[in-house]
Formats: C-alpha cells, sequence, structure tokens
C-alpha cells in the first residue's frame, strides 16, 4: 500500500491456516463445554463453576502472552515496540498524524497487564457475590467442591495447552494483525465475562431463584465463546438502509455522507494494519 495514495483502501482482516481454524474450533468448543456440561449434568455448584471459568480467562492470558513474547522474537514487527491502536470512528487522521500517533511500548505488555487487572478483579468480585450467597442463605448454591473445581481447571489448561500448541508451528508466520486479532477476542471474552459477573451474578444473589439464573449466565456466556468463532464482519461499504439511516440520524461534516466517513475510517484502520505489519529493524528499540 502506498501511502501517498488518498483512495479508500478497504481493510482485510488477517486470517490463519484452514487447519488452525478447525483446531481452535474444536477447542474452543470443549472449553464452552466443560463448565456448561459440569454446571447442567454434574451438580456443579456455582462456585465450582466460576472458578472454572476464571481459571479459564487467567490460562488464557498466560498463553495469549506466550504467543505474543514468541512472535515478538521471531518475527519481529512494528506493532510489537511501536504499536498503534485503532482510532475511534469518524477520527480518520493523515499519515504525519498517524505516524506520530506511535508511541514506543510492548504491545503484548500492555495487553498482559490491561487483562490481569481485569482477571484480579473477577477474583475478588466472585468472592464477594460467594459470601453474599452464603449470608443470603444459599449456602447449596455456592457449596465449593474443591474436587470437582480441580479437575474441570485441569481439563481447561489441556484445552487452552492444545490451543497453544497448535499456533506455536505457525507464530513464525503470523502477521502482526493476527496476534492482535487473536488477543483482541480473548480479551472480548473477559469483558463478557465480566460484565455478566456484575449484572448476572449479582441478580442471582439477591433474587429468589439463583440456580436459574446462574444457569442462564452459563448458557449466554456458552454462546458468546462460541460466537467468537464467526467471521468478523467489516464491509468497504456500509450498507445502503444504514447509509439512509444515518444520513438522517447524524450530521457529517458539510459536504460529506455517512458512507464517506465509513470509508475513510476503513482506509485508515488499513493503513494502520500496514504500519502495524512493517518489519521492526530494531532501529529506535
Amino acid at each position: 500500500m502506498a501511502w501517498c495514495n488518498d483512495e479508500p483502501v478497504p481493510p482485510t482482516l488477517p486470517e490463519q491456516p484452514r487447519a488452525n481454524q478447525f483446531a481452535h474450533l474444536l477447542t474452543l468448543i470443549a472449553a464452552s463445554a466443560i463448565p456448561a456440561v459440569g454446571w447442567f449434568t454434574q451438580e456443579w455448584s456455582a462456585a465450582t463453576t466460576l472458578i472454572v471459568y476464571w481459571f479459564e480467562t487467567v490460562a488464557g492470558l498466560l498463553f495469549i502472552y506466550a504467543r505474543g513474547v514468541l512472535q515478538q522474537r521471531w518475527n519481529p514487527r512494528r506493532g510489537h515496540f511501536r504499536y498503534e491502536a485503532p482510532q475511534p470512528k469518524g477520527a480518520a487522521r493523515t499519515r504525519r498524524a498517524i505516524e506520530a500517533k506511535g508511541k514506543p511500548g510492548s504491545f503484548i505488555k500492555g495487553f498482559f497487564f490491561i487483562n490481569a487487572v481485569f482477571c484480579a478483579a473477577h477474583g475478588v468480585f466472585i468472592a464477594v457475590i460467594l459470601l453474599i450467597l452464603t449470608h443470603n442463605g444459599n449456602a447449596e448454591l455456592v457449596g465449593l467442591d474443591w474436587r470437582s473445581a480441580g479437575f474441570g481447571c485441569l481439563q481447561m489448561l489441556v484445552v487452552v495447552v492444545i490451543d497453544f500448541l497448535v499456533d506455536v508451528p505457525y507464530l513464525r508466520r503470523w502477521s502482526f494483525g493476527v496476534l492482535e486479532q487473536t488477543a483482541n477476542r480473548s480479551f472480548g471474552r473477559v469483558g463478557v465475562v465480566h460484565l455478566a459477573l456484575i449484572f448476572g451474578i449479582f441478580a442471582a444473589a439477591v433474587t429468589n431463584s439463583p440456580a436459574r439464573m446462574f444457569g442462564v449466565f452459563v448458557v449466554l456466556k456458552t454462546l458468546y465463546s462460541l460466537s467468537t468463532a464467526l467471521p468478523m464482519y467489516e464491509p468497504a461499504t456500509p450498507p445502503a438502509w444504514l447509509n439512509r439511516l444515518m444520513n438522517r440520524l447524524r450530521r457529517e461534516p458539510e459536504g460529506e455522507r455517512f458512507e464517506d466517513v465509513w470509508v475513510k475510517d476503513q482506509a485508515a484502520e488499513a493503513r494502520r494494519r500496514v504500519r502495524n505489519d512493517e518489519v521492526w529493524t530494531g532501529a529506535g528499540r
């Protein structure tokens, strides 16, 4: 891509080999099934199931970090050292502004730190919710079975390790975009668990049917996890119906339409990805 070219350039999402995609789909199904089967068929308590969910996020974070460290060492790219984050919609910038945006710093270290904070918050929140459930007379729902929890965590660890080992042979050939996409999808799952814990589990703690509420959480968490296997939809131009709707609801700068802003944003995103994927020679490191 030429930087002097002002024509809109639609971004393309990086894709992994088909064998990798299929293997990841299987491990995703397995990771989603472990707590769901435990809750619905093995009489796991809420505490046991929550601990397995929490362990999944922690183990997943550690192995995403391992992917980033290995890829940074084997195939260093600009995004590893001067990462340019996605810009808000409507904030397409010139080349000079985009170049100035990149600041020294490790993408994977920043990702790890943010997610580690979330995981720590999960652990604290789970402990608080379990105390609330016990205080409200729902000790049978809490009923932590350490043997079941340990077995579930061990199963989850095996799945996460397999998922990691599937990627190791390809890390040298990964673009930075593949790493970024993999990490962001992992972060999305952590965020959903966090929101579900805040709203769903709190509702279970203060209602008269906590088991039913927690069952709803398990179903929704499973469906969301599986949905992350679907390809992301990023059209170069927005659908016609969306253009008409947004042009009525919002006002763009004079002479611009929603579809014009969309195309500019997509072109800026494409340039950002290309910049992050430039080979890093070590200059300025």
